[in-house]
């Protein structure tokens, strides 16, 4: 399943709510952001893998800004 969501406004909470019910009974969701494919338990703990968190699109925009990328 692929699921688009718009960068324009913070939807990360909503994000994190599909996840708990797409996740509950196993599996792992991967983002535009890392190549890491996430479980439940470390979106819900709020794990850091290479910087970032799950859909840490601020996080992202941020280490591009560090790193000169756009």
């Amino acid at each position: 399943m692929q699921i688009d969501i718009s960068g324009r406004i913070d939807g990360t909470a909503e994000v994190h709510r599909m996840m708990v019910l797409l996740l509950e009974h196993g599996g792992v969701v991967t983002d535009d952001y890392t190549t890491h494919p996430w479980t439940l338990p470390e979106i819900l703990s709020g794990a850091v893998i290479d910087g970032l968190r799950f859909f840490d699109f601020r996080g992202y925009h941020e280490l591009s800004r560090e790193h000169g990328r756009s």
